[in-house]
């Protein structure tokens, strides 16, 4: 059996992904017509209709999503086998969500480039959960329970809330009191119960809960406590540098410990490129040795 062309293969994924001839025509920087002719031939050859062609666009044949699903896979394993063999590699990719790559990431990295001006970092940041074994993603930081199929899962840093505000809204500036929270303007992230949780936990029955302000982004809350909108329930790693800095302040009081965390993960099965084995293994140093 011949195998079909990798140009084919190629051009025949790109074609899969946009569902569009001329979109995958531009990404690879050829025409139209020569995409066009590399699919029919990569149909002649297998012996089956990849695309069902419509007026009103593509779609992929239940032969063409199995295929296209397997070349995806053996294209990714290609471009991660040839990275790290050159040499000159430099730019290590990180997934993260927005929030951790804005709040805890991205201040840490600028000293991690500074000791090492020779290597680039990409940060992707989404809150979807990348595909590690068919993005090109190095690693990923992930928040959850450490618990992923296929994966290795290294603990990075814990997941406790702790109370913060501007300097203004505390009584005495250095220390936030109960006293100093009104229920009116309580900062909440819509995905999660944190303020009930931690009254509960601290026993301030006082404060009404379902007052305040809702947002959907918790990157958000953490904007609106800077500016002195309202108080907020911060993941600590978050805010260590606001509180560091006296920008923000917290309370003398126990923080919300949950069972999650943020863990390193990658590949079970792959192991990491040179270059991104070495951010890996920094970071974790830098939370080990207390910089984090």
């Amino acid at each position: 059996m011949q195998l079909p062309s990798l140009v084919a293969i190629r051009f025949f994924e790109a074609v899969a992904r946009h569902l569009s001839v001329k979109h995958a025509a531009h990404e690879l920087h050829v025409t139209s017509g020569a995409v066009s002719q590399q699919v029919r031939k990569l149909e002649d050859a297998l012996g089956r209709t990849l695309f069902e062609r419509r007026p009103r666009g593509l779609s992929l044949t239940a032969d063409g999503r199995d295929y296209f699903a397997a070349c995806q896979e053996a294209l990714t394993l290609i471009e991660r086998a040839t990275r790290r063999l050159t040499e000159e590699r430099r730019t290590i990719r990180v997934s993260c969500t927005p929030t951790f790559g804005v709040q805890w990431l991205t201040p840490r990295l600028q000293d991690f480039l500074s000791a090492r001006p020779d290597l680039d970092v990409h940060v992707i940041t989404t809150n979807r959960l990348v595909d590690l074994a068919r993005e090109p993603v190095d690693f990923a930081i992930r928040h959850g329970l450490g618990e992923y199929e296929g994966l290795v899962s290294t603990r990075l840093i814990a997941d406790d809330l702790i109370p913060v505000c501007h300097p203004d809204l505390a009584s005495s500036r250095h220390v936030l009191s109960i006293g100093d929270i009104v229920a009116d303007r309580l900062l909440h992230d819509e995905k999660r119960d944190d303020w009930r949780l931690w009254c509960e936990a601290v026993g301030a029955r006082d404060i009404d809960c379902s007052r305040g302000i809702v947002f959907s982004e918790s990157n958000a809350v953490i904007e609106a406590a800077l500016a002195g909108r309202g108080f907020a329930l911060a993941k600590r790693a978050m805010v260590s540098r606001e509180l560091a800095a006296g920008r923000l302040v917290t309370a003398d009081l126990p923080a919300l410990e949950t069972p999650f965390a943020y863990y390193l993960v990658r590949l079970a099965d792959v192991p990491l490129a040179a270059v991104a084995q070495t951010l890996f293994d920094w970071l974790l140093a830098r939370v080990e040795n207390g910089a984090g």
